[in-house]
């Protein structure tokens, strides 16, 4: 008899060694107090993400000690395997299931006996019990009651257990009266294992959302400095030429020195130019300037008399352009 309780002993920690080998993160997830059906709608959940083997915390222990020549370090679990718990094997990122598992926990009732894991609050509320002996048992809990419609309400919010704390028997029976469910269950990680570290199952609960927003804003400040410093990039190189062209443009159109790309430009402002002069001309003579340029003049916006070409992107650069074309206006017809 003994022999085959040997054997059967032997296959199951077997079977966990070679679960073990067969994933690069292995887990230890906490199964206190969960039911088996909140269990197998987890499994169900993450059957494509991780697989979870439960098993004695003895043969647990065995296991891990049998693939530790070929796992460097993995008998640091040992330690953490205290109460009831699990396996949780995974090639997938653990801080993505840890959150999965955090956000998907489920109400659950309190259990006489049970260490409380955070404070049982009952706050005020008509609990639709009739008067009687029941008041001396909620006020012998610290319960401040009155009587409400021929029914008795809680009239104050109350601890009635302290996290850490063990649920009494009639603290139990009264949250069940009143159909309180105090704490949430569900899987949750105690640690987890990958490449030789450990990591606590508190450490594994992020707010993705605002790491997603912490590493964009991280990219955009490390591109925009490679941008700014020079330092060349596979994502930077880009914007880096398209800077050197766009402030080589700039200096080409402010100094004179002509190019395809600069002419058009320089034309332009020599014709904003003109066009202020002879502004200044009409005030003082409005006879001494030709009709053309009259009407030219009477048409344009005031701003456009001389600017310097400012640093600005090529886009900006071909928009002043447009607003600007070249007419034939030869510089001597500014003046009739």
């Amino acid at each position: 008899m003994s022999t085959i309780i040997s054997d059967k002993k032997k296959e199951i920690v077997n079977n966990l060694k070679k679960e073990l080998l067969s994933y690069p993160i292995i887990g230890l997830v906490k199964i206190d107090n969960i039911n088996a059906r909140v269990v197998q709608n987890i499994r169900k959940d993450l059957h494509k993400e991780a697989k979870i083997v439960m098993a004695k915390n003895s043969f647990m222990k065995l296991a891990l000690a049998g693939v530790k020549k070929e796992i460097k370090g993995i008998e640091k679990l040992t330690e953490h395997i205290v109460g009831s718990c699990a396996f949780l094997l995974t090639n997938t990122n653990p801080y993505k299931l840890a959150s999965y598992m955090y956000d998907n926990k489920v109400p659950a009732p309190a259990k006489a006996g049970q260490v409380a894991p955070n404070d049982v609050i009952i706050r005020p509320m008509n609990t639709g019990i009739p008067p009687g002996p029941v008041i001396a048992e909620l006020q012998s809990l610290g319960l401040k009651t009155k009587i409400e419609g021929g029914q008795i309400r809680i009239s104050e919010e109350a601890v009635v257990t302290k996290e850490g704390e063990r649920v009494n028997r009639t603290v139990a029976l009264l949250l069940r009266r009143l159909n309180i469910e105090p704490f949430q269950t569900g899987l949750s990680f105690v640690i987890a294992f990958e490449d030789g570290d450990l990591i606590a199952g508190k450490d594994l609960i992020i707010n993705y959302s605002m790491y997603e927003q912490n590493l964009k804003w991280a990219y955009s400040s490390a591109l925009n400095l490679a941008v700014n410093a020079g330092i060349i990039t596979k994502r930077s190189i880009a914007l880096i030429i398209a800077n050197a062209n766009r402030f080589a443009l700039n200096l080409s159109v402010n100094t004179g020195i002509i190019n395809s790309k600069s002419l058009p430009l320089i034309l332009s402002k020599a014709v904003q130019g003109s066009l202020s002069v002879a502004s200044k001309v009409a005030e003082q003579d409005s006879n001494a300037i030709s009709d053309k340029i009259q009407e030219k003049l009477a048409s344009a916006p005031k701003a456009q008399h001389v600017k310097t070409v400012k640093t600005e992107s090529k886009e900006e650069v071909k928009e002043e352009v447009e607003e600007e074309p070249e007419e034939d206006l030869g510089l001597g017809s500014l003046f009739g």
